[in-house]
């Protein structure tokens, strides 16, 4: 997941109750959660790089995540554990402020049915509201996902395969509809944000000290810690479909598809090594989970007091 608009400014709201309907993160906000969304990207797409090669491994190349890590730095450089980095690098500020806005909507929409006032949101509003916005901003992230998990499992130190060449090629062979491949997937991790703002919401409050107006109040630590445990707690809860959907978005652009859809490629996964394949590169993912999310509200936090 990515995070973006409010995340800091918890003497009012928080980035994932939006107590008040918010507004699309134009301006200050959009720059702040562009630049926290790229620190997300930077500070965790190594480890996503060794995640993706593990899943998508069926040639048993890789014993481990270290082996991986090793082998790529050893064959390709160590600028290779950032193929694939450009799409979601340049989409991931756009992404972050229609995520962040479209929860906040949902989040109000919610309470007010409820009878909720502004301040009495409950956890489980936000986690509602968290499938909602998820299955609306995968309509956006399944075509860039879909060209990170094919220029991340691109091997070789020649030419790199660059984004727009890569959208061209799966345009070529299956058509515009093939961007869209692995969507159902895509969707369902998206609608996991429930186990990230929710979680999120929960470790604020309890981490954050109370101010004088009764109000958690940000402190960095607080970020930190808040930050890091909620992308942990995501993955907990979408892993596997995240394997599946990388294995069905990296698989070759031929017709008819080698996976006929989600469970056809649960099967073949299974097939090649049981319960624990569908768990096969989680140490990577785990390990990028705190720092990358941690850096992404760190970086929101330092933006907007920085920002004009």
């Amino acid at each position: 997941p990515v995070a973006s608009e409010g995340c800091v400014r918890s003497q009012v709201t928080s980035p994932a109750m939006a107590e008040r309907p918010p507004s699309f993160a134009f301006g200050r906000h959009f720059v702040a959660g562009y630049f926290s969304g790229c620190a997300l990207v930077l500070a965790g797409h190594p480890f996503d790089t060794i995640k993706v090669r593990l899943q998508t491994d069926q040639a048993g190349r890789f014993k481990g995540p270290w082996h991986c890590l090793r082998t790529t730095i050893a064959s390709e450089g160590a600028l290779a554990l950032y193929k694939g980095v450009s799409p979601p690098l340049l989409a991931t500020g756009i992404i972050n402020s229609l995520l962040f806005g479209m929860q906040g909507w949902f989040v109000h929409q919610i309470a007010s049915r409820h009878g909720r006032p502004a301040g009495q949101t409950h956890i489980s509003d936000i986690m509602s509201a968290a499938l909602c916005s998820g299955l609306a901003i995968s309509l956006v992230v399944a075509p860039m996902e879909g060209v990170k998990a094919r220029m991340q499992v691109h091997y070789g130190v020649g030419r790199r395969l660059g984004p727009v060449e890569c959208i061209r090629g799966i345009v070529a062979a299956l058509g515009p509809a093939g961007l869209y491949r692995g969507w159902l997937p895509t969707a369902l991790c998206r609608m996991s944000n429930y186990a990230y703002f929710g979680p999120y919401e929960f470790i604020r409050r309890a981490v954050s000290p109370v101010g004088p107006d009764g109000n958690p109040q940000r402190t960095l630590p607080a970020s930190v810690a808040a930050g890091g445990l909620t992308g942990i707690c995501y993955w907990l809860s979408c892993y596997p479909i995240d394997v599946i959907k990388n294995r069905i978005q990296a698989a070759p652009d031929i017709s008819p598809p080698l996976y006929r859809g989600m469970v056809d490629a649960a099967r073949a996964i299974y097939a090649e090594g049981g319960v624990a394949r569908f768990f096969k590169g989680f140490t990577p993912c785990l390990l990028r989970a705190f720092p990358a999310n941690a850096a992404c509200f760190v970086t929101f936090e330092i933006m907007m007091r920085v920002l004009p």
